[in-house]
């Protein structure tokens, strides 16, 4: 059996002016993994959750929300025994008041070059950032 902790994850993003932005979710700094760090929202797979179940699960229990139009983007494996399976949603100027933080302290917006530089983002999220970025690009 694997000891490898599998989470799946949405990264809403949004394009301005040539650049792409992420909003992150704060988490609270009593938070049992993770605290006081940007994440992407999202949580752990449950027994008989495919990763598209749990993200769709994970983002009404955070956000509130039904994401629609989500693309898969990939899936990691981590020395830390973390298994990621990405998914992203481009949104539009009306995401923030379409959503509503159940978890975590707040949500916040960075531009690519703002996360990439914040010292609370896990260097597991900078990856997938990175990834994100230039699929977007290509």
């Amino acid at each position: 059996m694997s000891d490898n902790r599998k989470i799946s994850g949405l990264i809403p993003y949004k394009r301005r002016d040539g650049e792409i932005f992420v909003f992150l979710q704060k988490r609270a700094k009593d938070a049992r993994m993770l605290p006081d760090s940007f994440v992407f929202f999202g949580g752990g797979i449950e027994k008989g959750e495919n990763p598209e179940e749990t993200m769709l699960r994970e983002i009404r229990e955070e956000l509130d929300f039904v994401p629609e139009g989500y693309k898969f983007l990939d899936s990691y494996k981590f020395e830390n025994h973390l298994e990621f399976h990405i998914f992203m949603l481009e949104v539009n100027d009306d995401f923030e008041r379409n959503i509503k933080i159940l978890e975590g302290e707040y949500g916040k917006y960075f531009s690519e070059k703002e996360a990439l530089g914040e010292l609370k983002f896990t260097d597991e999220g900078k990856i997938m950032l990175r990834d994100l970025c230039k699929f977007l690009r290509a």
